[in-house]
């Protein structure tokens, strides 16, 4: 009897020395130092393949990267030390993975450098609002659809709005036939949307620019 009642008092022995441990262990957290970057960006010692293609920086920005050919982790782990840089992981998916001999602050600057051009360079496509009367004269209207072209030239969107006030919702017929020969205007420039709808005492018609190089 005396055996049985030992062990239960062993092991709970045995949670008790070991719960304080676990619980400095958690309150210490996370080890000093970079801790692991994102997955997209392994480097030095989180990289796991045994074997690397090894690329290095060129001399000038616009150049491709140098090859150093294919070499163990170890090799290019001691390539990079050498060096005083980082071993980074620019292309997983590759068999084998490509790393790159280069500072990890100075990788990460390069990329946020290229996101900023991309956006930059990118279009963001604004929805642009003409609007035009019903008793519109022909300079007008001109100056309307010279505006309306240059708009949907930059790849904006086009609104064109005819608005009607109390009794001259009786003419709505003459801003539909306004707003499509500003459609047959600016068919080089861009397609509608469909034909002109009334809005509550407005009628749109929207037009799109035309694809780049079309």
């Amino acid at each position: 009897g005396a055996h049985v009642s030992v062990r239960p008092g062993l092991r709970a022995g045995a949670v008790s020395r070991a719960a304080p441990v676990r619980r400095a262990v958690a309150m210490m957290g996370p080890p000093r130092g970079r801790g692991p970057p994102p997955p997209e960006h392994m480097i030095n010692e989180f990289i796991k393949a045994y074997e690397l293609r090894v690329v290095g920086e060129p001399e000038e920005a616009d150049q491709p990267d140098v090859q150093l050919g294919v070499m163990s982790r170890g090799d290019a782990l001691m390539r990079a030390r050498e060096l005083s840089v980082d071993l980074v992981c620019i292309s997983p998916g590759a068999e084998p993975p490509v790393c790159k001999l280069i500072d990890y602050g100075r990788y990460r600057f390069q990329l946020d450098k290229k996101k900023k051009l991309v956006k930059k360079n990118s279009v963001q496509a604004e929805l642009k609002e003409i609007k035009l009367s019903y008793t519109i004269d022909v300079h007008d209207f001109n100056v309307r659809i010279r505006a309306a072209q240059k708009f949907l030239s930059s790849g904006d969107k086009v609104k064109a709005v005819v608005q009607f006030k109390g009794r001259e919702m009786q003419h709505t017929n003459i801003g539909a036939n306004l707003l499509q020969r500003l459609a047959q205007d600016l068919a080089e420039f861009g397609s509608t949307d469909g034909p002109p709808k009334m809005s509550g005492n407005r009628m749109e018609l929207y037009v799109s620019p035309k694809p780049k190089g079309k």
